[in-house]
């Protein structure tokens, strides 16, 4: 993907294009659409552009994943460029709250490998909850050292109360703004 993403930028001259993995990306003027005949839909001119290049390649994409408009769904997470924000669509969001809540129960046990699965989707979550990142500190340290996937480690109090903390940061959270100032008149 990268040689097309070069070949996009230097060569067919898509400026800004962004790519993550086998995903591109970047940003259009709202009213600045082509159509892009083998869909018969109206596209942002830079997607539209990429596109004939990949057809002019060979290179195979599907209609249902040439998205565009506001908010955008990104490696799971909303990105909306009009609020300059991202956050965690709704239903995530609150399964994510439920999940902490539910684990943090003081004086419960859960596996090793569920304690790594609860660590993993709080880190994906830190994407745009980045000043929440101190709310697993207790929780890597009852699990540092352990290796059996299967063992069962006990909920302490400091590992609740920083469960706890989290789901009711995500809870009122609206997720990262991009910009903390968007006026930028002298």
């Amino acid at each position: 993907m990268s040689l097309v993403a070069w070949i996009a930028l230097r060569r067919k001259l898509i400026d800004d294009l962004k790519t993550y993995m086998d995903d591109s990306f970047s940003f259009e003027l709202a009213d600045n659409l082509l159509l892009y005949e083998p869909y018969q839909a109206l596209f942002p001119a830079k997607q539209t552009r990429l596109l004939q290049l990949w057809d002019e390649i060979c290179l195979p994409h599907d209609r249902a994943k040439q998205e565009f408009g506001s908010p955008l769904t990104v490696i799971g997470f909303d990105v909306d460029p009009n609020r300059m924000l991202a956050t965690l669509p709704p239903h995530k969001k609150a399964a994510l709250v439920a999940e902490l809540r539910r684990f943090g129960v003081s004086h419960r046990r859960w596996s090793l490998r569920e304690w790594q699965r609860l660590a993993g989707w709080c880190e994906w979550s830190f994407n745009v909850f980045p000043l929440l990142k101190p709310g697993l500190s207790n929780v890597y340290a009852k699990i540092s050292g352990k290796q059996q996937p299967r063992a069962l480690v006990h909920v302490n109090n400091a590992v609740q109360r920083e469960l706890q903390w989290m789901s009711d940061h995500i809870e009122r959270s609206d997720g990262l703004l991009l910009y903390r100032s968007l006026d930028f008149s002298a």
